[in-house]
């Protein structure tokens, strides 16, 4: 009878132990299996490998991708964020960014950032602008060994001297823009040559878009004192949703300047530039934040490999105003449109029962969406 105790109770611990190894065995799969999940920028990797990730770099963008690897990810981050972003941007309009949207591609690798359109200069500004903006929010986010919260303090003398009912101090951790500026002229400005008009247009829109980013940075307060009275407030600075600096180099695409004429036989400091359609208007010197431009887009109405254009045939577009962005007529290119009905089946007439039930009936939902030819 002892024996049989001594035995069950080897049995038991036996099973104990086989337990735990299996669930032991669990966790290591499922920490296995989640990091493969993880984006190249969350895991540590090596800089052959993440430069590899980037696409279509010069030389010059390789050897500094080798020297910051972990910024240069995230560096990717804002390209594809631009990309995205840009294709929000352009939903309506013939070219749309969609041949750009590849998630290991570089878009300066791309066709139409190689020649002098319009949508070539917002493409410079936006993805310098997404560059510097994923760089400054992951520096405050303890993503990079490189960089912290932004060490600088913001109020200036007159602030500091001026007496306020709620004082505020410099706390928190604010976004560091100064190093995302500056990796993304370090990462981005170095692919252009030096004597190439081309290329000062692209290093000035570069800068547009970086300008931009700078001049919409947001300070935020979190308040202090009892019952949230806010007597003491600390404040930081943060970058603003990319939406919002998108939105305003949109605005600079709409009103950008032809660089004139008389550029093309000497190299100034500054481009000199008139709005579009307005040849006798007087040249000059392009704003900080203005967009400049070479040469006259296409229509980007048919598909074309050589520009990056989808064509328009199969967009959805807005019948109504011949103007408005969109429209048939315009996106269209005069091929005209069919109307396909699109059928759904959405809940309607719910009712609310007492507790707690919703019954809803099922009914079709029918629409027509117009489709260019």
């Amino acid at each position: 009878m002892k024996k049989q105790r001594v035995a069950i109770g080897e049995k038991h611990r036996m099973h104990m132990h086989l337990a735990a190894i299996y669930f032991l065995l669990i966790l290591i799969f499922k920490i296995a299996s989640s990091k493969d999940n993880i984006l190249p920028h969350q895991l540590k990797l090596s800089s052959t490998l993440t430069c590899r990730l980037i696409g279509g770099l010069t030389r010059e963008q390789r050897s500094v991708c080798h020297s910051s690897p972990d910024t240069a990810a995230i560096a990717l981050e804002g390209l594809q964020m631009a990309v995205k972003e840009c294709q929000h941007q352009f939903r309506w309009h013939r070219w749309n960014c969609s041949s750009l949207l590849t998630r290991s591609t570089n878009p300066h690798n791309s066709a139409i950032m190689k020649r002098g359109f319009r949508e070539a200069a917002f493409l410079y500004a936006l993805t310098a602008a997404g560059v510097a903006h994923s760089v400054a929010r992951a520096c405050a986010q303890g993503r990079l060994i490189s960089c912290g919260c932004d060490p600088l303090g913001y109020r200036t003398t007159h602030e500091r001297g001026r007496a306020r009912v709620n004082k505020w101090e410099w706390s928190g951790c604010s976004h560091n823009l100064a190093y995302g500026i500056e990796f993304s002229k370090k990462f981005l400005d170095v692919r252009e040559q030096v004597d190439d008009l081309q290329s000062k247009i692209n290093v000035h829109n570069n800068n547009a878009g970086r300008s931009i980013l700078s001049s919409h940075m947001e300070v935020r307060c979190k308040c202090h004192g009892l019952s949230g009275s806010c007597q003491l407030r600390t404040c930081w600075r943060t970058t603003p949703d990319f939406r919002i600096v998108a939105s305003t180099i949109k605005r600079e695409y709409r009103k950008a300047l032809v660089v004139a004429q008389e550029e093309l036989n000497n190299s100034p400091s500054v481009l000199r530039g008139r709005p579009r359609g307005r040849r006798r208007s007087r040249a000059r010197p392009a704003p900080k934040t203005s967009l400049v431009f070479l040469e006259k887009s296409p229509s980007f109405c048919e598909a074309d490999p050589k520009m990056d254009s989808a064509g328009t045939s199969g967009r959805i577009c807005r019948i109504g105003r011949t103007s408005r962005t969109g429209s048939c007529d315009l996106l269209c290119c005069g091929r005209g449109h069919d109307l396909i009905r699109k059928s759904s089946v959405k809940p309607c007439n719910c009712t609310f029962h007492w507790c707690c039930r919703v019954d809803c009936q099922k009914c079709q939902d029918d629409k027509w969406i117009a489709i260019c030819k």
